[in-house]
Formats: structure tokens, C-alpha cells, sequence
């Protein structure tokens, strides 16, 4: 089960993730200021980092219990926790205290639920 991995295998892995990296993001660099992005992209591009913050938490969020079946109850401390943050959130802009009250709200409704 524990097999070692050849270094040649190590070293095209290590390289070609370096090359595909390197190319993906040099291309916005080096054509960023000759190409211009119509303003719906640009529009559409300020929601990439909150759709992407979305795709990695709702998962971890929604899937809880045995198995990480998908639990939408209200005794999902993790629920609550993301709730809590979420309105929070929407009144004050801080996001420390965001934070804050979102894990005092799930490690509550963990002890509690």
C-alpha cells in the first residue's frame, strides 16, 4: 500500500504543474494590457472569488453525521455556525467578528444540539 514513487516521476509531475502554472498565468500578464475584457466579463469576474469561497465551504457545510450524508436540519451545528456568520455579516461588514460569531455559534450548537 505504501509504494514509493520514482523520483523521474516526481520530477515531470513537479515540472509540468510548474509549466501549466506558469503559462495559465503568464498569459493574463502579458496580454492584459493588450486585450481588453468586454464589461459583462468584467462584471461576472468579481463574482469568481465568492462563487469559489461558496464551492469549497457548502460541501464541508452540508454534508455532516455518518457517512457525510447531506443534512439540512436545523441541528446541524455546522448550519447553525454558517448562519449565524451569514447574518452577522450582513449587518456589520466585519469580518473578524464574523468569524467570531460564527465558530461561538457552531462550537454552541455542538455542545448543545
Amino acid at each position: 500500500m505504501n509504494e514509493s514513487v520514482p523520483f523521474a516521476t516526481l520530477l515531470i509531475a513537479t515540472i509540468g504543474l510548474s509549466l501549466s502554472t506558469i503559462i495559465t498565468r503568464a498569459g493574463f500578464l502579458v496580454a492584459g494590457s493588450r486585450i481588453r475584457l468586454s464589461h459583462g466579463v468584467e462584471v461576472a469576474l468579481r463574482y469568481a472569488p465568492v462563487c469559489t469561497l461558496a464551492a469549497i465551504i457548502s460541501p464541508d457545510v452540508l454534508l455532516h453525521g455518518p457517512g457525510g450524508t447531506f443534512d439540512l436540519s436545523p441541528l446541524n451545528p455546522r448550519i447553525v455556525g454558517a448562519a449565524a456568520s451569514a447574518v452577522w455579516l450582513c449587518f456589520s461588514r466585519h469580518i473578524v467578528g464574523c468569524m467570531v460569531v460564527g465558530m461561538l455559534a457552531y462550537s454552541l450548537a455542538r455542545l448543545y444540539l
